[in-house]
Formats: structure tokens, sequence, C-alpha cells
């Protein structure tokens, strides 16, 4: 403190304060993959009047409110200083099975160390569906027998399904309905279970004309009877049916039409199966959806793709072979 010679006045100094607020914060894009980097970028700005080191921390979160933490980091800054682009990376886990689909990016800034006891947060942000991460994607370039077991067995319907009718040509999954048969074909993920909460997505064709048959991507384990279907109806009406199935019992089912044939291109479909909410897409767009919680299974399951003849669908066996094809698959 200082005096004035003239008033005998005490002056004191000018009270600190520290404050920082956010300039940006920039979050991944895009998909990231098992082992991949989702990298973010922070700056921030000392509001405060004092030169203060700021603890910068940033975090992400899974559709079933799983937190990663990204290391934190600090920067010593002026007052009114602007820190540099701070870059805050998150490495998708690949030693074990994450919860795929959007996840959540959140940054705060802190006074001191947020590990220790009575850090004091001066700024947050939070990003809700930042960017999407995921385990793998299956392009088919081969068929993966270390992901996918072949089935070759009589059917849930008509016919069998039969090992002859899987394989793959020029980086797609083909599902053949061979000519004057009910038969079939199917993959599922090898055992045991493994997967639960997470986005399960594949780029489908189906036959153009075979009334019948459904061409499929659903999760099911036989040991619990849960179950999470996407059933594309092949006889260009567009239907498709959408179910769950808890223990053995159907819990919830709707069918939509699409605007489309779906065996003239390629579309994506979709189940995201989280906790509070199954919900089933198309192309991106959300049709379908349950938040009954007794409608939603709660285990481990198995992915499967498939074509088959159900006993509950009438058609004819085709005079020449059709196939159901799929570009990729992830989850």
């Amino acid at each position: 403190m200082t005096y004035s010679c003239d008033e005998k006045l005490i002056i004191l100094p000018e009270k600190v304060k520290i404050s920082a607020d956010f300039v940006s914060f920039a979050t991944p894009s895009g998909s990231h993959y098992s082992g991949g980097t989702a990298s973010h970028t922070i700056q921030i700005k000392n509001t405060g009047n004092a030169r203060w080191k700021f603890w910068i921390g940033c975090s992400v979160r899974d559709k079933s409110g799983a937190w990663y933490d990204i290391p934190v980091d600090t920067v010593t800054l002026n007052p009114l200083e602007t820190s540099k682009q701070i870059g805050m990376s998150w490495i998708v886990p690949s030693d074990k099975i994450i919860v795929s689909g959007s996840y959540l990016s959140r940054a705060a800034i802190w006074i001191s160390d947020p590990s220790q006891p009575g850090a004091v947060q001066l700024s947050m942000e939070e990003i809700s569906e930042a960017f999407e991460a995921f385990n793998f994607i299956d392009d088919f370039n081969n068929l993966d027998n270390t992901r996918w077991v072949v089935s070759h067995k009589l059917s849930p319907g008509f016919g069998r399904f039969n090992r002859a009718n899987v394989f793959v040509e020029a980086g797609v999954l083909n599902i053949k309905f061979p000519k004057l048969t009910k038969d079939g074909g199917e993959i599922k993920t090898v055992a045991p279970a493994k997967y639960k909460y997470g986005s399960y997505r594949a780029s489908v064709k189906t036959p153009m004309q075979l009334p019948g048959t459904y061409t499929t991507i659903f999760l099911y384990e036989s040991a619990n009877l849960d179950e999470i279907d996407i059933e594309i109806w092949n006889d260009g009406s567009g239907k498709v049916d959408f179910n769950t199935w808890v223990k053995g019992v159907q819990k919830f089912s709707s069918q939509v039409v699409l605007p489309f044939n779906p065996g003239e291109q390629f579309h994506e479909y979709r189940i995201d199966y989280y906790p509070d909410e199954v919900s089933f897409w198309v192309d991106n767009v959300k049709l379908k959806s349950t938040v009954d919680i007794s409608q939603i299974p709660t285990t481990i399951t198995n992915i499967y793709l498939s074509g088959w003849w159900p006993k509950w669908m009438t058609g004819e066996a085709a005079s020449t072979d059709n196939f159901a094809l799929y570009e990729w698959v992830k989850y």
C-alpha cells in the first residue's frame, strides 16, 4: 500500500480478480474409430486483472452416460491476454468395446488443478452430438472370420440358411436367395456375445422384387431371447418392420413404408440402442422409437445380417437368383 503525502490517506491496491472465458471451443466432426484420435481445440482469454495459471479440462460422454476425461492442460496468461489454440485429443479406446454413436464434448476452465479438492471452475462449454465414435467398420473387403460366422442350419421360416449362399464379391457382402428354392443366408458375430449399447448401422440393398422374403439387420442373443430388429420387405413395397423383444416377448412393433424401393440402391439402416431409448433410422432420419423401459432389452447381444423366407409371408420361389447386398456395417 502507499500513502498520499498531502492528505495522509491510505490507497489500497486494486482487488485481484481471477476470471477467464472461452474464445473458442472446436470439437471433432465426423466418425472416429477404435484407436483413432478425436481432436478438440480450445482458446481462452484471461478476463481478470492478474497474471494467472489456468487449468483446462476436456471430457467426452457417450449416450449411456459414461465419461472419458482427456488429460488436463495449463496455460499462464497476463490480464486480458488470449491464449494460443490449445489442442486436446481423445484416443478412441482400442482395449475395450465402447458405446458407439454420438458423443458430447465438454470443456472447462479451472482456477487450480481440478483433480484436487476445492478447485473452482470459472467457465464451462458443452456441445451435444459433437462427433461420432465406433468400435469398427467392416467394409467387406473379405469375410472376416474373427468377427463373423456363417450360419448353416434350418431357418426360422421356410428353407435353410446355407453357407454357400453367403460370399463377398467386389467389396460387398452377398446373401443369395437361390432360384427355385426358399433358402437364404445369414451371418452373425462370433460368440460369445459382447455388444450392447450403441449405434448399429449398415448400408443395404435388397432384392428388387422377391415377395415373401426379408432382408434384415438385427440384434439377438439366444440365451436371453432379447432382440431388436430391422426387417425390410423385399417385395418392392418399401415396407420395413421395427421390433423389440424382451425375454422372448415382443414389446414394440411398428411398420413404416419408405418412399422408395429398397432394391434400387443402397440405403443406410440404423438401430440406436441405449438404456433410455431404442430408435430406428433410415438414411439418417429417425422414423420410430420407444422410450418405454419395459420395451428395451438390457443384455449383451450379437449382430445378425440375413435374408430369409418367413412363414407368415406369402411368395413363390423365384426363377432367377436374387441377392441381399451389404456394403458395410459398423458399430
